[in-house]
């Protein structure tokens, strides 16, 4: 088995070039935050680059997963809370073509493979707790995805008792931990593949590997044989 996991890709088209080297991957896993971004792409580029990620799911339904970001999360439909870099005069748009791919489940909060956890953020065991998500390794990701499919409430911003701003509390859900709460109360036994924190480098080890590296340096996550290692 062969995992090609990228990072935060907020509108850039880089998700190309990396599926066109890797062509020999089983899976080929976006993290999450497709919008809003902080460099020179317009709204339109973004959209775009969304629905054309959207359809290459689509074509390769088993091979290809789409995880969900805060940045995605806030367009949602019933969704009442946005977050910095929020597109409102695009904001409908951008919901429609959101909408589009939670019609048929293209977008998913959570995908699990062996020890490996794909979330946008991570998984603390409060959340889990306090959701009734169920933590047993061959039920993880099913009861994150059902519950996200039944109820956005549980993954809004939950300030804890750091009042971290940024997300920095184990109340948070997977698309708002940060990285030193993940480290102090994430589920045993896994390893948490994130995006969400921009890190200087892809960063490998036991308990997390952070990939939200694309605007830095370019680099992405494969995992051969359940060995992880960058690559760009």
């Amino acid at each position: 088995m062969k995992i090609v996991a990228m990072g935060d890709t907020h509108g850039r088209s880089i998700w190309k070039e990396i599926i066109e080297k890797e062509i020999d991957a089983d899976k080929i896993i976006f993290n999450g935050d497709y919008f809003d971004s902080r460099e020179r792409i317009s709204p339109e580029e973004q959209i775009k680059n969304f629905k054309e990620i959207l359809d290459f799911k689509r074509s390769n339904p088993d091979k290809v997963v789409l995880i969900i970001g805060n940045h995605d999360f806030h367009y949602m439909d019933g969704v009442r809370e946005t977050y910095s870099n929020y597109q409102h005069h695009e904001a409908e748009e951008i919901n429609k073509v959101i909408q589009d791919a939670l019609s048929d489940k293209s977008l998913q909060m959570c995908f699990v493979h062996d020890k490996y956890v794909f979330t946008h953020a991570g998984v603390t065991n409060m959340w889990c707790i306090t959701h009734n998500v169920n933590r047993l390794p061959e039920k993880l990701e099913d009861s994150i995805n059902d519950l996200f499919y039944s109820n956005k409430i549980p993954f809004y911003f939950q300030m804890g008792e750091n009042y971290s701003q940024s997300g920095n509390d184990i109340t948070q859900s997977p698309i708002w931990v940060r990285i030193p709460s993940l480290l102090s109360d994430g589920l045993d036994g896994f390893t948490f593949v994130v995006g969400h924190s921009t890190l200087k480098e892809l960063t490998i080890t036991d308990r997390i590997i952070g990939i939200d590296c694309l605007s830095v340096t370019g680099e992405y996550l494969i995992i051969e044989n359940n060995i992880p290692k960058s690559s760009k």
